[in-house]
């Protein structure tokens, strides 16, 4: 088993910049791109390889493939009827939506496979960065019901101040949005579903607003919700930040050299969020750079990162 690399699926939502194309040399057709998938499976981004002997393939062909699928994803995986996780960069220069996620009850009693939990890594952000996480107030659904349907729910948002480094944990069902001038990678369950609770009023170049989607937000809001937040601790070479039953993150600060071996439990994922160096296996070496990302399978053995850069690790337990 070697390392899996993967094009990416790019998405052109109004409130993108050109970050992606200009920063990373991502090969977006788009002059606005939002967002770039890494490492999806999903109906509406399924990525495909790019090297080695799987190149053509999507993830989603990898992952239905009984014959390979418990060495490239683990034995975690063994069980699963899609691929976990979704992964991406996402380039915000304008606000996005205030919006929410459902979580897994909710998202299954709509024929989905799961909700939608996840974690940003601030990767880029003004001096006073802010993102929205949850509400300033102990509100009740009936007032919450109310505050949503006569747009005054902006009067009732959590501002949180950001820096470079941070992570943000936002569980499924907590009101959130990604504030303009913000760059970050952000890990996922592997869900698409978005209820939009408030658009700050803006119209499309025909003069409509983006579809909002009140009920399903009112159903799914948990008014108690916060997110939690990470500092990035510079002298740990291994730096746990997320630890839930829906996938784990570390980050990984490599100044020289950082060696590992992958697990047959679960496959790792690795972003490159600063810096570039070489990884080397026992057969392959390549050249990363932030905005790389790729699939160490459950099976391959040992590898080696080498230079100055730091990586985030995703993987399911």
């Amino acid at each position: 088993m070697n390392i899996i690399f993967m094009e990416p699926v790019f998405k052109n939502y109004i409130w993108g910049g050109q970050k992606l194309k200009k920063e990373f040399n991502k090969s977006t057709p788009f002059d606005i791109t939002a967002e770039s998938w890494e490492i999806s499976s999903n109906k509406n981004g399924n990525c495909k390889v790019i090297n080695k002997e799987y190149e053509g393939k999507t993830l989603k062909n990898l992952f239905e493939d009984e014959e390979i699928k418990e060495k490239i994803f683990g034995r975690k995986c063994k069980d699963l009827k899609e691929f976990p996780l979704l992964i991406k960069f996402i380039d915000a220069k304008e606000n996005l939506s205030i919006q929410v996620h459902p979580d897994d009850e909710y998202a299954k009693k709509i024929g989905f496979e799961s909700g939608k939990n996840e974690m940003w890594y601030i990767m880029e952000c003004k001096d006073n960065g802010k993102i929205i996480g949850g509400l300033n107030a102990k509100l009740t659904k009936s007032e919450l019901k109310c505050a949503i349907e006569n747009d005054n729910i902006k009067d009732y948002l959590n501002y949180i101040d950001i820096k470079q480094g941070d992570s943000i944990y936002i569980p499924a069902g907590t009101v959130h949005a990604i504030l303009k001038n913000t760059l970050i990678c952000e890990i996922q369950q592997n869900s698409d579903i978005t209820y939009r609770v408030y658009d700050w009023d803006r119209k499309d170049k025909d003069g409509k607003g983006r579809q909002l989607h009140k009920k399903e937000a009112i159903e799914t809001i948990n008014t108690k919700n916060e997110p939690s937040i990470i500092h990035s601790t510079e002298n740990l070479e291994i730096q746990k930040i997320v630890k839930s039953e829906f996938f784990e993150v570390e980050k990984i600060n490599c100044k020289d050299t950082f060696e590992e071996i992958s697990d047959l439990d679960t496959f790792f994922v690795l972003n490159v969020v600063e810096g570039d160096g070489i990884i080397e296996t026992t057969t392959e070496k390549y050249k990363i750079k932030k905005g790389n990302s790729f699939l160490i399978p459950a099976t391959m053995g040992k590898y080696k990162i080498i230079g100055r850069i730091e990586l985030l690790k995703s993987y399911i337990k």
